[in-house]
């Protein structure tokens, strides 16, 4: 996130910088000074060695952030064997991927979006029907089965928020 802001003010400075440009026709002067320092120096100076080196170090930092995966949210199921010490765990992911099968094949449901945090499950539901209470209820309670069939641990509680879309 404050990698997305700094490029975002980098951008920001760079586009009111050229818009400066562009409506003037000069370098504001704090450009051209820089402009001027870095056509004076030379290839070999020791400072853009050193610059070159840190934005190459810092370019590779962001590249593993960004190709580096995120923590895995996992939920403990019931069947764990405390005798062999083993633990089973199903990843977050595949209990909204569930979800959303369930609240989708659910008659009058156009599109569900679930979110799952801690022991919440949100599932926001987009309908073409005005009346929402039946698909609501519908979604909750087939989502609620297919997540009860599964030996977790914990429970979950889940709301559903519908939203008319579309329709006559």
């Amino acid at each position: 996130m404050s990698t997305s802001l700094v490029l975002l003010g980098i951008s920001v400075t760079a586009l009111v910088v050229c818009l400066i440009r562009l409506t003037s026709g000069v370098w504001p002067g704090w450009i051209s000074g820089g402009l001027d320092a870095i056509k004076n120096t030379g290839w070999d100076d020791n400072r853009v060695l050193g610059s070159a080196i840190g934005v190459s170090i810092l370019g590779l930092v962001l590249l593993v952030v960004a190709l580096s995966p995120g923590r895995r949210k996992t939920t403990l199921l019931a069947w764990d064997s405390p005798a062999s010490r083993e633990e089973w765990v199903l990843e977050n992911h595949g209990l909204t991927r569930l979800a959303r099968y369930e609240a989708q094949r659910t008659d009058g449901v156009h599109d569900a979006s679930p979110v799952l945090r801690g022991n919440r499950m949100r599932i926001a539901i987009s309908t073409p029907v005005h009346e929402t209470s039946a698909i609501s209820k519908a979604v909750h309670e087939n989502v609620k089965a297919a997540l009860d069939a599964i030996p977790l641990a914990q429970d979950f509680s889940i709301e559903t928020h519908t939203s008319a879309r579309g329709g006559q």
